[in-house]
């Protein structure tokens, strides 16, 4: 009894040394309420079991369209199954609208978005033309039941954009091809159970990829069955791109930024901070520690004094803040390496990022960026080194900087391969 009182004080004590008094007073109140990560996820996976479902009867339907429409096919039109979103300059929808805008643009393509949520229509087609204007007078509407799919116009193909937009593409068959948008192997959102199994069904749905990287194309194929293409993420060089002139005898302090986003497991927010509250304990004043991604205040992690968060910026303001930068980091755990080593890189800022084999085609230790273990420790020697070794640093960032512009930047050539692939998938992954 007195040793596990011991035990229970002597961690609410490093909580409160490590995380701060928010953290212990958050984990507390968990305690007090009986709400603990394994509730809040029952609540969630209950609500998708009921919710995310399909039937037998429904993937023979969906197959069969693919049956009836093989071969070439001229696409006019398409529906876009889009899940509900927020920032539109987010990497993910980013790039979706992005293609619905090649489409329109250069293909003379109709496009109809769908979006499951509860969102205005008027506002949603307002913030889509704001960024992409060739996209006005497209179709916007938002749906939540199954019901609604029945009475979705027909197109000539359809596309699912995330996991649960693909349950409501299984029924929509007023159409005569299927896509599924890849942008990340999503089974890994959520822990190895319930939702994990729902999300893996969907890549078995026979809906024709298109992913987003060759690690999401090798895992639809090989893993799957599927058919697929996929495209390389490109940057806007005339928006990310390297300040004029960079000090190579600088003064201290060497700015450091960290995407920074606790509300996101697979970005590994824990590990970051840890190790940049070493990296502060060690170099002091001779470093400066910006984060932004999302709003969250430095004080709940005891971090008051050693970062500042500048929360969510827009595109513009980020690509002003990475040419301000020297080195960051960047933490991700999934398949996808995320838009920001090719922002960063593009910017002129030395990448560090934790080493994770799905993402070695693009990240190559020592020559364009450098990795580290899954450590605090790792990765706080990374950028240690990367603040401290000019001359290493600027041939890391000039490799990097010279790859962007030869492979990165050419969206137009990326999505053209993707259209053509579209026209006759069966074709296209013989040729593979």
């Amino acid at each position: 009894m007195k040793l596990a009182l011991f035990n229970k004080l002597h961690k609410a004590y490093r909580i409160l040394k490590e995380m701060g008094w928010r953290a212990l007073l958050q984990k507390v109140i968990w305690r007090l309420t009986y709400i603990d990560y394994r509730s809040i996820y029952s609540l969630e996976a209950f609500y998708f079991s009921n919710s995310m479902d399909f039937s037998s009867q429904h993937l023979l339907m969906s197959k069969r369209i693919h049956q009836i429409y093989s071969g070439k096919l001229d696409i006019r039109n398409i529906t876009w199954f889009l899940p509900e979103f927020g920032n539109i300059y987010y990497g993910g929808i980013y790039t979706i609208l992005r293609f619905a805008d090649y489409l329109k643009r250069q293909r003379g393509i109709e496009n109809r978005f769908v979006v499951l949520g509860r969102g205005k229509e008027s506002q949603i087609a307002e913030r889509i033309t704001k960024v992409f204007p060739a996209l006005v007078n497209q179709s916007v509407e938002c749906f939540q039941q199954y019901e609604q799919v029945i009475d979705f116009r027909s197109s000539d193909a359809a596309i699912a954009t995330f996991w649960t937009t693909a349950y409501f593409l299984l029924r929509f068959n007023k159409t005569k091809r299927k896509f599924y948008f890849m942008q990340d192997y999503e089974p890994v959102f959520y822990p190895n159970g319930s939702v994990f199994a729902q999300v893996e069904a969907t890549y078995r749905f026979g809906f024709y990829g298109i992913a987003n990287t060759p690690t999401l194309h090798q895992i639809y194929v090989q893993k799957y069955g599927g058919q697929a293409d996929y495209f390389m993420p490109c940057v806007d060089t005339n928006i990310f791109y390297p300040p004029e002139k960079i000090n190579n005898h600088e003064s201290p302090p060497v700015k450091i930024f960290f995407y920074g986003r606790p509300s996101f497991t697979h970005k590994g927010f824990e590990l970051g901070i840890q190790a940049l509250r070493l990296i502060k304990k060690q170099l002091g004043n001779r470093v400066q520690i910006v984060a932004a991604g999302e709003n969250w205040n430095p004080k709940q992690y005891n971090l008051d004094g050693i970062i500042e968060n500048l929360g969510l910026l827009d595109y513009y303001k980020t690509a002003e803040l990475y040419r301000t930068c020297r080195v960051s980091l960047v933490m991700n755990l999934t398949r996808h390496p995320s838009y920001l080593p090719f922002e960063l890189m593009a910017s002129g800022t030395l990448v560090v990022a934790n080493y994770n084999p799905a993402t070695t085609w693009l990240l190559k230790d020592e020559e364009n960026c450098y990795l580290a273990e899954a450590s605090a420790t790792c990765l706080a020697d990374k950028i240690k080194e990367g603040v401290l070794n000019l001359e290493e640093r600027t041939r890391i960032v000039n490799n990097a900087s010279q790859m962007i512009k030869k492979r990165y930047w050419n969206w137009a050539e990326e999505f053209d391969k993707i259209y053509h692939y579209m026209l006759n998938p069966d074709i296209a992954s013989k040729n593979k």
